[in-house]
């Protein structure tokens, strides 16, 4: 009778165990999606800006004319690229770009229409 009673409170723990590490496991998987911020800076002169996220269906941010920022939610791991307009409606567009999940950007936009400098930092 006492062997029933030690294989029962052997099996318990490790089932508690078992639970343990399952619940550890699925924790450690979680943030693989965290959402961020994505900010957007226009320092330049003589243009617009406006990010781009194609992994979102085309979605884009407002506008951000010189001296001005906007922020979205990102869902992480997002690709975006970023496009300048001219006042005479000409584009010019950055390579493509990908926020590390659970992490946030700041993507600033500086220079000329002719010469624009991008500078994106992650943190």
């Amino acid at each position: 009778m006492s062997i029933f009673r030690r294989g029962k409170a052997l099996t318990s723990s490790v089932l508690a165990g078992l639970l343990l590490t399952f619940g550890l496991a699925l924790a450690a998987a979680a943030p693989a999606s965290a959402a961020g911020t994505f900010r957007l800076c226009n320092v330049g002169s003589g243009y617009s800006a406006t990010a781009h996220f194609p992994d979102r269906g085309g979605f884009s941010t407002y506008v951000v004319n010189s001296g001005q920022c906007t922020s979205v939610s990102t869902n992480g791991n997002e690709g975006y690229y970023v496009q300048i307009r001219n006042s005479g409606g000409r584009l010019k567009s950055t390579g493509g770009y990908r926020i590390p999940s659970g992490r946030s950007v700041d993507f600033s936009t500086g220079g000329t229409f002719a010469a624009p400098q991008f500078h994106a930092q992650v943190y």
